[in-house]
């Protein structure tokens, strides 16, 4: 049976399974009863499984199958690989490997790891033989150590190469030298009984382990992947949290045998963040025993996670930066905005995105707003504030005028508050509905103001003509507003 024919009967599978009423993966894809014979890909898997068996999806894989299909060998004939618990115990997990000879399936081998999930599955050429290798990651859980072994198919036998425990883990062409590298990252701590993470780079070439970086990065990881980071350019991506409540992103590229922290600096100022679109940066190369992290222009108040914002298959590194004027408040009162940068792939930063996501409020602040606005809150609190004002201000005259107003309400308060905007002619919209599920607290709504026609009317020659075009109609803000968030620090 070819690729494309069980591709099919793959897809079958899925289907045949998708029909019926919404389970949970283990009840999804429980082994068939002895004697099935539908026809699927299940099916020729089936016969193989001991008895008790229940098949299981990876957490992490490109595929979200409990049964693969892939050519180990090259030969144009896919094996097949199915991932399978048993009841006899909890904290074991198997792989059936399959492989067909002279038309018929048989039993390749059968792998078996220890942990209570399949974390991860990939299928990777990193012993540059030509054809890929198989990749598994064993868990106990959440919060607990993972494992990872290496297995590649040779000469008819399936192999492990490498045997690695592993928090956090990344596969790619890393060192930019066209093979397939391997970036394991673990928690530990340094002597005074501080959290640490070790970062370790493998290859894995003919099947040999070699090193090429073995670095201790400050802090706790949270996050690591190795992703398009630059319109031409990947890095590895490291988010880590430090001290109490801070955290800072690594951006990690590869040359000359040793990792480039593009985000790390000596002349960091904060304030360089404040009203630009674009940073330039002097990125350093650390040594082999210094800890990465250290001197970081990333560091954030709370810890922040790299993603991709806007949609363009380019991951953009996050900063949480105080608005004019609030420069002394206290980190809990202090209404960050969220920027989100994108690394251009040499020594700059481009402003993508800055947002207002704190305390459930979360608004899309539009570009054309950005070095003209304040934030002003209506109280000076630690709780989360009721309302924010957006200001605009012109960068010449000073000259203000309000821009916009979000309000955060319980449901209970905003019908006396929309009782209120109604009897004043006010232009408002509700924009969403925030439960916190957490606990049994009232639900809140996202409410909208905007500012009455004539607020800019003292405003005078380029200041009014600046404001009018940067304001706003309900269905615009409509637009900007983002999905309902749980309220955070």
């Amino acid at each position: 049976m070819n690729k494309s024919a069980l591709s099919a009967l793959l897809g079958l599978t899925v289907l045949v399974a998708g029909c019926s009423e919404m389970k949970t993966p283990s009840d999804l894809l429980k082994a068939p009863s002895q004697g099935n014979a539908d026809g699927t890909i299940t099916s020729i898997v089936q016969p193989f499984l001991p008895a008790g068996s229940h098949l299981t999806v990876p957490v992490h894989s490109e595929s979200s199958s409990a049964i693969q299909l892939q050519d180990l060998d090259k030969d144009g004939q896919d094996e097949i690989l199915a991932f399978y618990k048993t009841d006899k115990t909890d904290y074991e997990i198997n792989t059936l490997v399959l492989s067909k000879t002279g038309g018929e399936w048989k039993k390749l081998t059968n792998i078996t790891g220890v942990g209570s999930e399949l974390d991860y599955v990939k299928y990777a050429d990193v012993t540059a033989d030509g054809a890929p290798d198989v990749l598994l990651g064993f868990s106990g859980g959440q919060g607990l150590s993972r494992e990872l072994s290496v297995y590649s198919l040779t000469g008819g036998q399936l192999s492990e190469i490498l045997k690695q425990p592993y928090d956090y883990l990344a596969v790619g062409d890393i060192t930019n030298e066209g093979g397939m590298d391997i970036a394991l990252l673990q928690s530990t701590v340094d002597t005074n009984n501080q959290p640490l993470s070790r970062l370790q780079l493998l290859r894995l070439h003919g099947g040999k382990q070699q090193s090429l970086s073995d670095q201790k990065i400050s802090g706790t990881v949270i996050q690591m992947m190795y992703a398009k980071a630059a319109p031409t350019a990947n890095a590895l991506i490291i988010d880590a949290a430090v001290g109490a409540h801070s955290s800072y992103t690594s951006l990690l590229t590869w040359a000359n045998g040793a990792f480039t922290d593009i985000l790390a600096t000596d002349d960091y100022q904060h304030s360089a963040l404040e009203g630009s679109k674009d940073l330039v940066l002097k990125p350093t190369v650390p040594g082999p025993d210094s800890l990465l992290g250290e001197g970081s222009l990333s560091i954030k108040d709370y810890p922040l996670y790299s993603e991709d914002v806007n949609g363009d298959g380019i991951v953009e590194i996050g900063f949480l930066v105080p608005p004019a004027g609030s420069e002394n408040f206290a980190p809990l009162a202090t209404p960050f905005i969220t920027k989100y940068y994108q690394w251009d792939g040499q020594t700059g930063l481009k402003l993508v995105q800055e947002q207002f996501d704190r305390w459930g409020f979360n608004f899309h602040i539009p570009g054309s707003w950005t070095g003209k606005y304040l934030l002003d809150p209506t109280r000076e609190s630690p709780a989360p504030w009721e309302h924010i004002n957006f200001i605009y201000k012109n960068a010449n005259s000073g000259e203000k005028a309000p821009l916009l107003e979000l309000r955060l309400l319980t449901r209970k308060d905003w019908q006396k508050a929309e009782a209120e905007l109604i009897a004043a002619k006010a232009s408002y919209k509700l924009l969403y509905e925030l439960q916190d599920t957490s606990d049994e607290s009232e639900p809140t709504v996202l409410v909208a103001v905007l500012p009455s026609p004539n607020a800019g009317s003292k405003l005078t020659g380029p200041a009014s003509q600046e404001y009018e075009q940067l304001k706003l109609t309900l269905e615009e803000v409509q637009q900007l507003a983002g999905t309902p968030q749980k309220p955070r620090p």
